[in-house]
């Protein structure tokens, strides 16, 4: 897969690109670790990783009233994962390697001097997408936790996470660079998305679990809140840099 073009924005300050760098690498790193971390504990890593999320609550003065049903929450969330461990892996591991190796597709450094890394990994990523997309709408659309909510939301950015990389490919065998580049930065938002969507669920749990909103229902605006911030704020960096980016 050819990149996109140099990444010289002529009208952007530099502390804005390296933020958005930083922002980027922070949720690979948030998306890798947690695919680790399923990769190793697929039947059991939310109750693993529970108690933290109840010291945090007693730290900040918190209240769960659904403390009681605690238990059959977390088993409904790791039993579908617990129950398809060879999909979970399918799920993972290649997403794990998509975030792994999607943002340095972006790095003119690396495309420029090792060309045939960058087209390699190209081709990795559309399969590893494909892979991880396909395990991934398996447990959303199959046996959502978190109902109509979960499913539409799945079913929408997981449709538009392997329309992006459709047309990202289709874009660069047509040496379309410029549009290759924007289908591939909606591809990698949808990936990250997913870690936004973490950030977004511990900040909705704190604040609208206390209210008595159910588990199920946080967990769901929280996917459509994190992909939807995402993927907004790639929309308007392919919009802001759409004119000024090089194609050559």
């Amino acid at each position: 897969m050819q990149g996109n073009g140099a990444m010289r924005i002529d009208n952007t300050p530099p502390a804005l690109v390296a933020g958005l760098w930083c922002g980027v690498v922070l949720l690979a790193m948030i998306g890798v670790v947690a695919a680790l971390g399923r990769g190793a504990f697929p039947a059991d890593l939310t109750t693993r990783a529970d108690p933290f999320r109840e010291q945090l609550l007693r730290a900040l003065h918190r209240e769960d009233p659904f403390r009681l049903q605690r238990a059959v929450e977390l088993s409904l969330v790791d039993g579908r994962f617990a129950a398809h461990p060879f999909v979970i892996l399918l799920h993972v591991l290649p997403g794990g390697l998509f975030l792994l190796l999607a943002p340095l597709q972006f790095s003119s450094r690396i495309r420029n001097r090792h060309i045939r890394f960058h087209r390699w990994s190209g081709r990795l990523l559309v399969v590893t997408a494909f892979v991880t997309a396909f395990a991934g709408l398996y447990f959303g659309l199959l046996m959502p936790y978190g109902g109509l909510l979960e499913m539409a939301a799945i079913a929408f950015f997981g449709g538009l996470f392997l329309t992006a990389i459709g047309k990202a490919f289709v874009a660069i065998r047509r040496h379309e660079i410029s549009r290759h580049r924007e289908w591939m930065i909606r591809a990698l938002a949808v990936a990250l998305g997913i870690s936004t969507v973490r950030l977004v669920a511990l900040a909705l749990d704190i604040a609208l679990t206390p209210a008595a909103v159910r588990p199920a229902l946080v967990f769901g605006l929280s996917l459509w809140t994190g992909w939807a911030l995402t993927v907004g704020v790639a929309e308007l960096w392919i919009a802001h840099t759409r004119s000024s980016v090089s194609t050559r």
